[in-house]
């Protein structure tokens, strides 16, 4: 295990140089200034020195050496916004994200298992049927679709949950944020749900018709035992890298999603940020998306191994 973590972590250095440059080229290579989106913002008065107190005046090598260096060290620089540090203002929305995102991964998961097993030991059953017609439906219907249209029947024409925000002004507690998780967590999941549902379905019809799967039958185990035990297991390991995947995907579904019902995390602070040419902002988000997704890559290289006694992490 450590060799193969040592290899990964070595694999990671590069990606991450790589990543870096991205992210500063991107920024650096978008025409327009802060200035020229908000004029009353206050940096026009003193446009010149603004720019050499930023630093925007000096080379574009200097520049980037300059912020590769205190971007290893997570310094991002500070807001053009409010002078706040970078980091500070993303660790402030994480936690939001964070709960965002978990509760869709989670109900991802537990839904698509739920469907895929189900649809494939009921094959051509109605519930596959039913099952295929939403899983087709979660894939393509857009999100920000889907997010509307839940807004419009659930909070507006059936007024049962709230729509914008983490929290009421009144109520803070858990129960209340909860309500308020529903309906962007919900969204979010949908094409996640359908995507793995289809993906599982599919292995597990596969795994089904398997050699062993028929020994297992045969020596007069339950089908309970023998499509969970046996059948189960089996095809989850070729979605362990979909699992892995859905992390940077749902970041970035967040951006969305987050925007729609105005949940205050990470994704709505880079939609705020990319609309006032806040640079700074943008480049941490970037470099932290880009993170999130290196790290889900090494999570499911991580638990391909273990599901799958096949392969060794000292392969």
């Amino acid at each position: 295990m450590t060799g193969f973590l040592l290899r990964r972590f070595r694999q990671v250095v590069p990606q991450l140089l790589i990543l870096f440059t991205i992210s500063f080229a991107i920024i650096h290579l978008t025409p327009g200034t802060t200035g020229a989106v908000n004029p009353e913002a206050g940096v026009t008065q003193n446009l010149d020195a603004l720019r050499e107190q930023l630093g925007l005046d000096r080379p574009l090598p200097v520049k980037y050496v300059d912020w590769l260096w205190h971007a290893v060290q997570l310094d991002f620089g500070t807001s053009f916004d409010d002078g706040r540090p970078v980091i500070d203002k993303i660790l402030e929305r994480l936690p939001a994200t964070l709960l965002l995102t978990g509760t869709a991964l989670a109900l991802s998961i537990l839904i698509s298992v739920v469907l895929a097993v189900a649809s494939s030991v009921y094959r051509n059953s109605l519930f596959d049927y039913a099952a295929t017609v939403f899983s087709f439906f979660g894939l393509s219907i857009p999100a920000f679709w889907a997010a509307i249209l839940a807004i419009i029947v659930f909070g507006v024409q059936l007024d049962l949950l709230p729509v914008q925000g983490m929290n009421s002004v009144d109520d803070d507690g858990a129960v209340d944020t909860l309500r308020h998780l529903i309906l962007p967590a919900g969204v979010l999941a949908l094409e996640g749900t359908a995507a793995l549902t289809r993906y599982l379905r599919s292995s597990m019809i596969e795994v089904l018709h398997e050699d062993y799967v028929r020994t297992a039958r045969a020596k007069g185990l339950s089908e309970r035992t023998v499509v969970f035990s046996h059948a189960f297991r089996n095809a989850l390991v070729s979605s362990v890298t979909i699992l892995g995947l859905r992390l940077p995907i749902l970041v970035g579904g967040a951006v969305l999603i987050e925007t729609v019902f105005a949940w205050p995390g990470i994704g709505r602070l880079g939609f705020e940020a990319v609309s006032t040419r806040d640079y700074p902002v943008v480049m941490g988000l970037l470099v932290f998306t880009g993170i999130v997704t290196i790290i889900g890559n090494l999570l499911a290289d991580i638990t391909y191994s273990l599901v799958d006694p096949r392969v060794k992490l000292s392969g």
